[in-house]
C-alpha cells in the first residue's frame, strides 16, 4: 500500500503509458492449483444465480464437474465468508430443471406449456425478423429492453439496447425504477457522485489499514445488511466495525438482529423516514451541533435548508413516526457527536412514494455533520480503473460502438419526468400504460425536454428479470399487457412464471462457474470470473447472448461489414478485453491475479479529485454539496428536502384506513433467497419453505389467526395468500409480507403460473411512481388480513412442510 499522500485514481481512463499502480501485490497469488484429485480455481462469484455481490470463491472441479464451492480466505472483499446461496449454488447450477436449449412458442400459445426446442440460429432469426418488422413500422423505440436486479447485467444490457437502436432500457416494470437508482441519482444531483459507507473495503489491507478508522456511528436505515448484503455491501463488515467500537442507530419497523444490538432503535411507522431525518436535522441545527466548518466551506443553500426544517420539531415528528420524542433527540445528538458517521441504507428508501426526497433528507443529515470523505464516513465511489461497464451503463462505451444512426434514440419513454430522463432510463409506469393503451403520448429527449408525438411499445426483451413474480407491481395489469405485445424474449436460467406466461422465445443463460467475466456492482476492486466448467446443454453467458445476437441482427439488416463494426467480438475474452480497454490489464492478466485494487485516498474533495476541472469541491453545479439542489430546481421539482405522507396511510387516507387498518410493508430479504430466485434449491427451501407474512401476536389474535395459518391479505388493488408467522418483532399496526414467491414444483398447466397468481404480494401494490418519476409504494401500503378459508391450492402439499 502506498502512503496517503500518493495520488489516487478516481475514475477516468489512465493513459497506456501512465497506468496506475495497484494497491494490492499479486506476487505469489495463484489462480489455479491441484488439491488432491480436484483442480481448484480461484474466482469471483458474480451471478447467476442471483446476488448483488462479488465474493471470492474457490471452485473445486473434478473430471470437468463442479464438486464444491468454498469462500476464498485470501480475498479481501469477503475474507472467506460465504452466504447460504453461494454454499448451495451447486444445487442450482446442476438442477435438473435448468434451461438447456433455446425454446420457441407461437404467440397464440402464450401461457401454455408447449415450448419447442429450437436452435440459436433459428431463435436469433425469429427475434431479428420481428424486431426488423417492428423497427420498420414503428421505430426502434417500440422495443423495450429490460433487466432485473440480479445477474451480471447492469452495464451490459444498455449495450444491447444501443445495438438494436432503442432508447428504452431499464429495470423491467419496477415502478419508479425503485432499486438504488433513485438514491444514486439523488446523490449525483446533490453531491455529484455515489457515496458509500467506509468499512475499509477500499483497501486490500482492510481493517489493518492504518489510515482507516471505524465509524463512530453507523445509521442502519431501512436495511438489514446481515441478511440482505445488498448493493455490494456485506453485512459482516458492519459486525466487524461493531467489534471495533462502532455504535448502531437503527431505524426499522422490525426488530432485526442489528436493531437488537443498537444504541438507539427507532421503530418508525413505515413511510415516515423523511420526517425523522428532518427532525434529526432540526435538533442538530438548533443545538448548534452541526459541522460549521464543513457547512461553510463545502455546502450550498444551508440557510434555506435550516429555515425549512424548523417545522420538523421532535415533538411533532414523534407523533408522525410514532416514536419517542426523547429517542429522536438522543439519536440526533449521537450522530452529531460521533467521530465519523455513515449511512447504511436499503431499498426501503426507494419503496416509499417520495423516497427520492427521503434519501435527500438522509444525505442532508450527513452533510450537516461533515461526514464525507473522512475515514469511517461516506466516501466517493467510482468504477475501478475507469471500467464503468461492469457497474453502471457506460455512455462512453455506448458511444464507442459503430452502430448506424437511429432517430428513435432521442425518444426515450420517460413520461413527464425529466429527472428520471437524466438517469437514461424510461418510466416503467409509463411503459405499462403504453402497453395497455397502444401508445405513449408524452416523451422527453436526452436533455429531459418534451418531445411531441407518440408511439406504441410492441416488443419486450426481459433478461435476468422475473417481472410477474418479483419486480412488477400489479402483475394483474402486467400479465395481459405483456401478453398483448408482438414479441417477448426471456433470457433466464429456469422456466419462470414470467417466461411461461409471456415468452415467445426463451434463451438459456449460463451460471458464474460456467463462463468468464468480470466483477461488478461495486467500486472497490476489479476482479475476474474464471470459467471452471463448461455450461450444460447450449447455455450461453448473458454477455455472449448480447453480442452474438447483435452480430446476427446487424448482419441480417446491413450485412457482415456493418455487423462487425457494431459487434466485433468473436469470443468472450475479446469482449472483456474491450471492456478493459482503458484498464491496466487484459482479461487474461486479470484472471491470473484474480483481483486488483486501485489506489485509494480520503479527502478527495479537498484535493481536486472529484471535479473534472481539477479544482477542490464536489462535482455539482456549485462545486459544493447542495442543500438547495439546483438540478432539481431546473427540473421543476422542489430543491429542498421535505416530507410527504404516503398516498395510502392512516394519516393521508383515514377513510381507507377504516377499511384497511394495517400498514403493509413488503420485500424484506430472507436467508437463502435472492428475490424470486433459489426456490428450486432443496437446501434453501428448508429455511423458508413457504411465503410468510409477519404479524404481531396481538394483532393475529384479534383476527383469529394462529402460527402457520394461511392468511388472506387484501386491499383495493388486489389480494394474495401467505402463511402467518407471529412475532413480537413487528409493530402491532404493521404486517410484513414476503415477496418474489412462486412454486417451481407446481404443474405449469394448473392456471396459476406456478402459484404466482395466488401468493404474489405485488398484487396489492400500485404501479405508480413519486412526483419525480422515481420510487414507488412497495413498503407503505394499507391492507387487511383474515384467516384464509380455502388453502387447498395455495402451494405444495402440507406433507412436504
Amino acid at each position: 500500500m502506498l502512503e496517503e499522500e500518493t495520488s489516487c485514481q478516481v475514475g477516468g481512463s489512465p493513459a497506456a503509458e501512465d497506468k496506475p499502480l495497484t494497491a494490492d501485490a499479486p506476487q505469489g497469488r495463484l489462480w489455479t492449483w491441484q488439491e488432491g484429485d480436484c483442480t481448484v480455481i480461484r474466482s469471483n462469484a458474480r451471478t447467476g444465480p442471483g446476488c448483488h455481490d462479488n465474493c471470492g470463491v474457490l471452485l473445486y472441479v473434478k473430471d470437468g464437474k463442479l464438486k464444491k464451492i468454498e469462500g476464498d480466505p485470501e480475498n479481501p472483499y469477503n475474507q472467506g465468508r460465504l452466504c447460504l446461496r453461494c454454499l448451495a449454488a451447486k444445487e442450482m447450477i446442476e438442477h435438473p430443471s435448468r434451461l438447456l436449449y433455446p425454446l420457441k412458442r407461437s404467440r397464440d400459445k402464450r401461457g401454455q406449456d408447449c415450448f419447442e426446442r429450437t436452435s440459436w440460429e433459428e431463435a436469433f432469426s425469429i427475434i431479428t425478423r420481428e424486431f426488423t418488422r417492428i423497427i420498420d413500422a414503428y421505430g426502434a423505440q417500440a422495443i423495450n429492453v429490460t433487466q432485473g436486479t440480479g445477474r451480471d447485467i447492469n452495464g451490459y444490457g444498455p449495450l444491447l439496447a444501443r445495438l438494436i437502436g432503442t432508447p428504452n432500457y431499464g429495470m423491467g416494470f419496477l415502478s419508479g425504477q425503485g432499486c438504488y437508482a433513485p438514491r444514486l441519482m439523488m446523490m449525483f444531483f446533490k453531491v455529484g457522485d455515489a457515496f458509500v459507507c467506509d468499512y475499509s473495503q477500499f483497501s486490500p489491507e482492510r481493517y489493518d489499514d492504518p489510515r482507516w478508522q471505524p465509524p463512530g456511528v453507523i445509521m442502519v436505515w431501512g436495511n438489514n445488511p446481515v441478511v440482505a448484503n445488498s448493493d455490494g455491501t456485506l453485512g459482516h463488515w458492519v459486525v466487524e466495525c461493531m467489534k471495533r467500537g462502532s455504535e448502531i442507530i437503527c431505524i426499522d419497523p422490525k426488530l432485526t438482529w442489528l436493531a437488537g444490538r443498537a444504541k438507539h432503535w427507532l421503530q418508525v411507522r413505515p413511510g415516515t423516514d423523511a420526517a425523522l431525518a428532518l427532525a434529526f436535522c432540526n435538533v442538530i441545527i438548533n443545538e448548534q451541533l452541526y459541522d460549521a466548518d464543513f457547512v461553510s466551506r463545502w455546502t450550498y443553500g444551508f440557510e434555506q435548508f435550516a429555515e425549512s426544517v424548523q417545522g420538523y420539531t421532535p415533538d411533532r415528528v414523534a407523533t408522525i413516526c410514532d416514536v419517542g420524542e426523547q429517542s429522536i433527540i438522543e439519536a440526533a445528538r449521537a450522530i452529531a457527536r460521533a467521530k465519523g458517521a455513515c449511512l447504511q441504507w436499503g431499498v426501503a428508501v426507494d419503496h416509499t412514494s417520495e423516497g427520492f426526497y427521503t434519501g435527500m433528507t438522509m444525505f442532508d443529515l450527513l452533510a450537516l455533520t461533515g461526514n464525507f470523505e473522512k475515514p469511517g464516513t461516506m466516501v466517493a465511489a467510482r468504477p475501478c480503473f475507469g471500467v464503468e461497464e461492469t457497474w453502471l451503463a457506460s455512455q462512453k462505451a455506448i458511444d464507442a460502438l459503430e452502430v448506424p444512426a437511429n432517430p428513435g434514440l432521442e425518444k426515450r419513454l420517460s413520461g413527464p419526468y425529466p429527472a428520471l430522463a437524466a438517469l437514461g432510463m424510461p418510466s416503467n409506469d409509463e411503459m405499462l400504460k403504453a402497453l395497455e393503451t397502444g401508445k405513449a403520448d408524452l416523451t422527453v429527449d436526452e436533455a429531459g425536454q418534451p418531445v411531441s408525438g407518440s408511439y406504441p411499445v410492441k416488443a419486450v426483451w426481459l433478461q435476468t428479470n422475473n417481472t410477474l413474480a418479483c419486480m412488477g407491481a400489479q402483475p394483474q395489469r402486467l400479465l395481459p399487457a405483456l401478453q398483448g405485445t408482438d414479441l417477448n424474449v426471456v433470457v433466464d436460467l429456469f422456466m419462470t412464471p414470467t417466461a411461461m406466461a409471456v415468452a415467445d422465445i426463451v434463451l438459456p443463460a449460463a451460471c458464474f462457474s460456467e463462463r468468464p467475466g468480470l466483477t461488478g456492482h461495486h467500486p472497490y476492486y476489479l476482479g475476474a470470473i474464471a470459467q471452471a466448467t463448461n455450461p450444460p446443454g447450449e447455455c450461453k453467458s448473458d454477455q455472449r447472448i448480447i453480442f452474438e445476437f447483435a452480430r446476427h441482427f446487424w448482419t441480417a439488416r446491413e450485412g457482415e461489414a456493418v455487423a462487425r463494426l457494431a459487434s466485433p467480438w468473436e469470443t468472450e475474452e475479446e469482449f472483456y478485453d474491450w471492456i478493459l480497454r482503458d484498464a491496466p490489464f487484459t482479461y487474461a492478466e486479470l484472471k491470473e491475479r484474480t483481483w486488483a485494487y486501485p489506489e485509494f485516498c480520503y479527502n478527495k474533495h479537498e484535493k481536486g479529485l472529484l471535479r473534472p476541472d481539477g479544482k477542490p469541491g464536489f462535482n455539482t453545479q456549485t462545486g459544493r454539496y447542495e442543500f438547495h439542489c439546483l438540478a432539481l430546481e431546473g427540473f421543476g421539482l422542489a430543491p429542498l428536502s421535505g416530507y410527504s405522507e404516503p398516498p395510502e396511510s392512516p394519516v393521508s387516507s383515514p377513510e381507507l384506513a377504516e377499511k384497511y387498518p394495517l400498514v403493509l410493508t413488503t420485500g424484506a430479504r430472507r436467508w437463502g433467497y435472492f428475490h424470486s430466485e433459489h426456490r428450486q434449491s432443496p437446501t434453501l427451501r428448508q429455511f423458508a419453505p413457504w411465503p410468510e407474512v409477519m404479524i404481531h401476536p396481538q394483532t393475529a389474535k384479534e383476527h383469529g389467526i394462529g402460527e402457520g395459518d394461511w392468511v388472506l391479505l387484501e386491499n383495493d388493488f388486489g389480494s394474495c395468500r401467505m402463511r402467518a408467522h407471529l412475532s413480537v418483532r413487528i409493530r402491532r399496526d404493521t404486517v410484513s409480507a414476503d415477496h418474489g414467491w412462486w412454486f417451481p414444483e407446481r404443474d405449469p398447466g394448473d392456471g396459476t403460473l406456478f402459484g404466482v397468481l395466488e401468493v404474489n404480494v405485488n398484487q396489492l401494490l400500485p404501479m405508480r411512481p413519486g412526483r419525480s418519476g422515481y420510487c414507488n409504494s412497495y413498503k407503505s401500503q394499507l391492507c387487511r388480513i383474515s384467516k384464509a378459508a380455502d388453502t387447498a391450492s395455495a402451494g405444495p402439499s402440507d406433507s412436504e412442510d
